[in-house]
């Protein structure tokens, strides 16, 4: 079996995976990464999926909300998601990223700097410290799921008077201006044929979910839904 899949996966809560069904559309969500060569934190938009098979998925399910929605890789092909650059702490090339990036800071370099930002905001370390639903992991090793990515580039953004990159502390203001919600009011579309799987907890939430489908008008009967112990 290969180590990539033709599905993109992405987890979440159950309240947030009905509201994407019911929208027909992912939001992009301020989500804080480690700024190149640093410890600052900082949140960059950007709607995530992994890209891993079921038998590797499995291991993951329940970790970022305990729901998840297999989209067709074509969707995510046309929509422009692209695999993240995992980066190595010290390595030569996140010290050659992060010198270019603080020499057009500079120089004031304003275009030069956006472009390196959104560069930045598909660069995610190898292995560090993740903290998700109140569980702190040491040393975990993010290239492992293997994560899919879309960033909104400055020029959307700015249209919708929306910043790319927010502080610890804009983060925290934004969330709480918007009921403990980092979602932004953009997003990514999608059709009922380009959902493939449906993963919920339990076998009563099988049931609970075809019915939701049936009251949205999908018209898509060959999603196969499923609960996490069958994974």
């Amino acid at each position: 079996m290969g180590l990539s899949s033709n599905i993109l996966w992405h987890q979440t809560k159950k309240s947030n995976l009905i509201n994407i069904l019911r929208l027909k559309n992912f939001l992009f969500s301020y989500s804080k990464e480690r700024f190149i060569k640093t410890n600052i934190e900082i949140a960059f938009p950007m709607i995530s999926f992994c890209d891993l098979p079921l038998s590797e998925f499995a291991g993951y399910i329940g970790k970022y909300g305990g729901y998840s929605i297999g989209m067709s890789r074509e969707w995510g092909r046309i929509n422009r998601f692209n695999p993240v650059w995992y980066c190595e702490s010290n390595s030569l090339i996140e010290h050659q990223l992060s010198d270019l990036l603080l020499k057009h800071i500079v120089n004031k370099k304003i275009r030069d700097v956006s472009l390196l930002l959104e560069l930045n905001a598909y660069i995610k370390p190898v292995e560090g410290e993740l903290n998700v639903k109140g569980h702190r992991y040491s040393n975990y090793r993010f290239m492992d799921e293997r994560e899919v990515r879309l960033v909104p580039d400055f020029k959307v953004l700015n249209k919708n008077k929306l910043k790319f990159i927010l502080t610890q502390e804009q983060y925290i203001k934004y969330k709480n201006t918007n009921k403990n919600n980092s979602t932004l009011p953009l997003g990514i579309p999608f059709d009922w044929k380009d959902i493939k799987y449906i993963v919920v907890q339990n076998e009563a939430n099988i049931d609970e979910f075809k019915k939701i489908l049936a009251i949205l008008g999908c018209d898509n009967n060959k999603i196969s839904i499923f609960h996490q112990q069958q994974v």
